[in-house]
């Protein structure tokens, strides 16, 4: 059992500096995070870096000695965005927020000791934590560098508002945050840093792949009739013009029924159920050792990972049954379209077999018309040779 006193594997800190400050100090501080000063209170994090005098901080976290280099969401950024940046932070009028993640010692060197250990985790919890943190996502310019100058690796996090969202009650103009972050958020953020830097997501991901794949392979079999009535029944109630996926507003009236079918999928075979077990109980798994992280941070649990774990599920084989239901009934459409089509191909073929009867038995009482007129013809002009053979003979007179 992990008692409180441990140790964090993980500790996060957040400063922010405004556009105006009440004294030098505080300006001095702004300056600094704004490319403007080269030396200042960072700069006992600069060991090693003898070139402190003409080294602002974008330079320094891009230091190569200390750092894998600068990166945001969309990986490393290049001299000509880094220059883009500074003359951003000098012009811009936003909170600035310093942040520092650091790592305990090994769990650092295990879990976030390469640029793409820590550019995946920034990509994929930051945007959460300026949500939670108040702030729009989309609106918030971000850089960042893993250092390794230490035992401990850390991560340094700079970022701003692009633009002035909020608005102010009796104000007329939109402004920028005032900068403060709530201290739960805070404190939150460390069991979350931790947990996603562990291997869960890669258990999380082949989990997920498991109950996909099953779930595909099991209703692509289109074997059972309930299964492909349900599907059917699905597919009529799609709305029309609309986007059909599972998160969508205009498909939440269909959602109950969606959920049916994958429960009626995922309990149909013993090992389609073991897989869901699996799931959950990683979930669960979750769900302990979070606990265990906040109990170690001194804060609360925000949510369950189970419950979260079991609505992404619903969602992700939600649009798999989707899909399948409308492959399924386009499928159906295309057999109903050819049967008719072959009811009607028969019914030609049947017309036309009818009428060429009728036209055989017209033209083969014709022939036998044809057959006996000529017989008739025949017999006539045998029965003229024999008169007139007789009348030449003299056993016959002709006739006048």
């Amino acid at each position: 059992m992990i008692e409180n006193n441990s140790p964090p594997n993980v500790n996060f800190f957040v400063n922010y500096s405004n556009a105006k400050g009440g004294n030098q100090e505080y300006l001095e501080k702004r300056k600094f995070y704004s490319s403007n000063k080269n030396k200042d209170y960072m700069n006992y994090i600069m060991t090693g870096i003898k070139d402190m005098e003409n080294m602002d901080y974008v330079e320094y976290i891009q230091n190569k000695h200390k750092c894998y280099g600068i990166f945001n969401q969309d990986g490393l950024i290049s001299a000509e965005e880094r220059k883009r940046i500074r003359n951003d932070l000098r012009k811009t009028k936003s909170v600035i927020w310093d942040a520092l993640i650091t790592f305990e010692s090994e769990f650092g060197k295990k879990w976030c000791n390469s640029f793409e250990q820590a550019y995946n985790l920034l990509k994929n919890e930051l945007p959460k934590f300026f949500k939670r943190a108040g702030l729009n996502q989309d609106n918030i310019e971000w850089f960042a560098g893993l250092h390794e100058n230490t035992d401990n690796r850390h991560i340094h996090i700079s970022f701003f508002e692009k633009k002035p969202l909020r608005i102010r009650p009796n104000k007329n103009e939109k402004q920028f945050s005032i900068g403060r972050i709530p201290k739960p958020v805070i404190l939150g953020f460390k069991p979350i840093i931790e947990l996603a830097a562990t291997d869960f997501k890669a258990r999380e991901i082949l989990a997920r792949q498991k109950i996909n794949e099953k779930v595909k392979e099991e209703l692509s079999k289109n074997s059972n009739l309930i299964l492909k009535n349900k599907l059917l029944n699905l597919a009529n109630k799609l709305p029309e013009g609309q986007q059909h996926h599972y998160s969508n507003d205009s498909m939440s009236f269909l959602r109950t029924e969606i959920n049916s079918i994958t429960d009626y999928v995922l309990s149909g075979q013993k090992n389609t159920q073991s897989i869901q077990e699996d799931f959950i109980n990683l979930a669960r798994e979750k769900d302990e050792e979070f606990a265990k992280y906040c109990k170690r941070n001194h804060c609360l649990q925000p949510y369950s990972f189970e419950e979260k774990y079991k609505q992404d599920m619903y969602r992700r084989v939600g649009n798999i049954v989707i899909q399948c239901a409308k492959d399924l009934k386009f499928k159906d459409d295309q057999r109903l379209k050819l049967n008719a089509k072959y009811k009607a191909e028969k019914i030609r073929q049947k017309n036309k077999f009818w009428k060429e009867l009728d036209e055989c038995l017209l033209l083969n009482e014709r022939v036998n018309y044809e057959i006996i007129h000529s017989f008739q013809d025949f017999m006539e002009s045998l029965e003229r040779a024999r008169y007139s053979r007789l009348v030449e003979e003299g056993e016959l007179e002709a006739e006048m």
